[in-house]
């Protein structure tokens, strides 16, 4: 069965209902707050070529994410965030319970929480500062979703991009910069293959276990953003708002090559945000970010990747359109061995992603409630289609025999490979 034309048809039907209402628990004194939120993502998934014989599309229902949170603040100068999620619980039929800790973090701020500048010392389980785009609340992106195929962290165990650390986090300037920034724990031997550490020292990624580094700037250039943890993309305002970011992250001596040396891990991204009201009914908003990814010489995960979205809501509908790009750094043949070069060349082009992505939104509270439709092509490395069946118990083989009258092959994210398709429903509630 031909597959030069086709595209893995993943049908996410993401019942996604945002509410973000928070529920207040007295406690008997004003000097402290406690609020309690719930968040639930049902999310039915069907992919195209999904089945174990690549030959029909497979159905998945599953919550993609529930959580409880916890949070508030301890007088003038105390914030703090608890969170448990279970996320993907279902998905392939595996109720295995899997509840962790997502979020967990005090925040002291020495001068006051509130006002136009305010300097946070947070410590405990943090989110990573890759990007706006990912500082971004989970009930409020422009897709149904996190766009996560432009920037790549491989074989790494951060629980949804959170890592142990310390960061100085705020905002200044009447809340037109915001910042955050700190040492995490990142990359440890953990997170190798079992044995590929050897006693000594051998083989060990962060030999000196140096911690990692990371930062991430947010400049309004029009209105202003600033004075929450996170972000959103829809404002439901009057004002404009524009803003630049840029984010870096760095530690020594984290990952191998593809030659098996040790090498620095480095993301780069510089990231533009727009929300252009037109009347309190009408916005567009778009959310850009480019990745300058670094892992290491001839690695399919080193090179630049982009993630966009468009959003235009009119009322309580809000069509979208959205593009995720990653293309690997090639060889240099120049400054390679004849053999260097042929793992190199092996290697890179394997984890290339070109996913388009056209959906809209249904608000019925604003964000705290929505449904998201949303349909996907899906070329290489994706969240969606084949490359995203892992843990499944099976590989679809989802390609046509290498030779005629063979067996089928299994899937791979070569963009050599057919293109495949997804479409999603989402519906997020949130109390």
């Amino acid at each position: 069965m031909k597959r030069s034309s086709q595209a893995s048809l993943g049908l996410a039907l993401f019942l996604s209902s945002a509410s973000s209402y928070a529920i207040s628990v007295p406690l008997g004194t004003d000097q402290a707050t406690l609020n309690l939120n719930l968040q639930l993502q049902p999310q039915f998934l069907v992919n195209q070529a999904g089945t174990p014989d690549g030959m029909n599309p497979s159905y998945d229902l599953f919550l993609r994410r529930a959580r409880v949170n916890f949070n508030g603040n301890v007088g003038k100068n105390i914030s703090y965030l608890f969170q448990f999620d279970n996320a993907n619980f279902g998905k392939f039929g595996n109720l295995t319970g899997r509840v962790i800790l997502q979020d967990a973090w005090i925040g002291w701020a020495p001068t006051g929480i509130d006002g136009g500048t305010v300097v946070y010392v947070d410590a405990g389980l943090l989110y990573i500062p890759i990007s706006r785009h990912v500082l971004t609340y989970t009930t409020n992106f422009v897709t149904a979703d996190l766009q996560t195929d432009g920037f790549r962290l491989p074989n790494s165990s951060f629980p949804a991009f959170r890592d142990l650390g310390v960061q100085v986090r705020g905002w200044a300037f009447d809340k037109k910069l915001g910042f955050r920034g700190g040492v995490y724990e990142g990359y440890t031997p953990f997170d190798q293959a079992a044995g590929t550490c050897a006693t000594g020292g051998a083989g060990c990624i962060t030999p000196n276990r140096n911690p990692a580094f990371g930062g991430f700037v947010n400049f309004d250039l029009i209105g202003s953003e600033e004075g929450l943890w996170l972000y959103g993309t829809y404002k439901w305002g009057t004002s404009p708002i524009l803003s630049v970011s840029v984010a870096g992250n760095y530690q020594s001596l984290a990952l191998k090559n593809a030659f098996g040396s040790l090498t620095d891990q480095k993301l780069l991204a510089t990231g533009l945000y727009l929300d252009l009201p037109m009347t309190e009914q009408a916005e567009l908003v778009v959310d850009a970010t480019v990745y300058l990814n670094g892992n290491g010489t001839g690695s399919p995960n080193t090179g630049t990747g982009f993630a966009a979205a468009v959003g235009y809501r009119y009322g309580f509908i809000a069509p979208y359109v959205a593009y995720d790009y990653f293309q690997s750094s090639s060889c240099d043949a120049g400054s390679l061995s004849p053999s260097d070069l042929a793992i190199c060349r092996a290697s890179v082009d394997t984890a290339d992603s070109r996913n388009f992505k056209a959906g809209v939104n249904l608000f019925f509270n604003k964000n705290l409630n929505h449904l998201n439709i949303e349909f996907g092509t899906n070329h290489g490395l994706s969240a969606y289609g084949p490359s995203s069946i892992t843990g499944a118990g099976y590989v679809p083989t989802s390609l046509d025999p290498l030779t005629p009258g063979g067996p089928r092959r299994a899937f791979t994210n070569s963009l050599a490979n057919p293109t495949f398709k997804s479409l999603l429903v989402q519906w997020t509630v949130t109390l």
